[in-house]
């Protein structure tokens, strides 16, 4: 048998989100774990030692908590959505769990276990997220290992805007917290804290989206930990705003990096390199290194620069023709956008509010973006 940290579950998105689950840390490691063995064992049911199911979790010897463990997760009724947030079904977490002879016998249904059944090459998808069960004894809230899962899935996609109701599902708090201040700090605040301090690579928070005075969506903000705030003069509205313009672009977001972006400052004149990142704004592929691509257009801009042209008669552009007509949003929304440039803001908050920008469709929202910037 494998040691408990080379153990890693592919579970598919359906599975993620465990609605109304009123589970602590515990309850829902040995869910991931039953999964893992059922998908090892290629079965629907299996009998495992409790002592092996206890060790897994980290609770040895205490058989007890096992069986309360697996009698709320039979009654857990699931409604799960696809990947585009569609009704996929619902199910329980476990169709039947009895003691035997050699230890429980658990058995899951139908649903799970195609889900489970799983071909070697599809497991690195969008659609599985791998999970290894070892990063989930860190928590100690059970908020903060459903937003984990959550979160998981939405690594390599935007996360989406969820209406308050709808995390309350998720978080299985439809009848606790009833005042939002009291949900802010139990569930929000502490699950977003707790995970901050785990994961390594991301920074996580949260935003709120009023609709009058009352909170009706919340926006949840990633940010990767290795993107160094920067003093406010470190970068000239130019080029900052060259930044702003190529991180719309999801390949360069998911790498972007402002070590590397200090280093260039020094390197290349600011007019190379905001050349480099206009053309990264185009790019249309996965990145590995910003980098190494950033350095690699800027170096051919100032290579072209060095190979000698014979001189062509001076001719006049003609001006780009533009839409003939533009609506008011998107003329709002230009306004706005020379406003969150020159305001005060920190640049990550800055960022933020560009990204906000870009994905609004209605003037209601981008009034609500504009009372938000001081």
């Amino acid at each position: 048998m494998k040691k408990l940290k080379d153990l890693t579950l592919f579970k598919p998105n359906q599975l993620i989100e465990i609605k109304g689950a009123p589970l602590t840390t515990q309850g829902l490691l040995t869910y991931d774990y039953i999964l893992h063995r059922l998908q090892q064992e290629k079965a629907d049911s299996i009998v495992l030692p409790l002592g092996e199911i206890t060790k897994a979790v980290g609770i040895e010897g205490n058989y007890d908590e096992i069986y309360l463990y697996l009698d709320s997760l039979q009654k857990i009724r699931i409604e799960s959505k696809d990947t585009k947030g569609k009704l996929w079904g619902a199910f329980n977490l476990l169709a039947e769990y009895r003691k035997c002879e050699n230890g429980v016998f658990v058995a899951v249904p139908p649903t799970i276990y195609k889900a489970l059944k799983t071909e070697e090459d599809n497991k690195d998808s969008l659609y599985y997220t791998t999970i290894k069960l070892l990063e989930k004894r860190v928590f100690r809230c059970v908020y903060s290992l459903i937003f984990y899962d959550f979160f998981k899935k939405y690594e390599k996609i935007n996360i989406p805007i969820l209406e308050l109701d709808e995390i309350r599902e998720i978080t299985g708090t439809v009848d606790k917290y009833g005042e939002y201040k009291a949900f802010k700090v139990h569930v929000l605040k502490k699950a977003m804290v707790e995970l901050n301090k785990f994961d390594k690579k991301y920074e996580y928070d949260f935003e709120e989206i009023k609709i009058s005075r009352r909170v009706h969506r919340i926006k949840f903000v990633r940010v990767d930990k290795e993107t160094i705030e920067v003093e406010e003069n470190s970068m000239s509205e130019k080029l900052l705003k060259a930044v702003l313009k190529a991180r719309k672009n999801i390949y360069v977001d998911s790498v972007y990096s402002q070590k590397a972006m200090d280093k260039l400052i020094l390197k290349y004149p600011e007019a190379d390199i905001i050349k480099g990142l206009n053309e990264l704004y185009k790019y249309n592929y996965e990145i590995e290194s910003f980098s190494k691509i950033l350095n690699s257009k800027i170096k051919d801009i100032v290579d072209s620069k060095k190979v000698k042209v014979k001189k062509e008669p001076v001719r006049i552009a003609e001006p780009e023709i533009e839409a003939l007509e533009k609506s008011e949003l998107d003329i709002e929304k230009e306004r706005l956008s020379l406003v969150i440039l020159n305001s005060k803001l920190p640049t990550r908050e800055r960022i933020i509010l560009f990204g906000e920008l870009s994905v609004i469709e209605d003037m209601k929202d981008l009034k609500e973006l504009e009372k938000r910037i001081k």
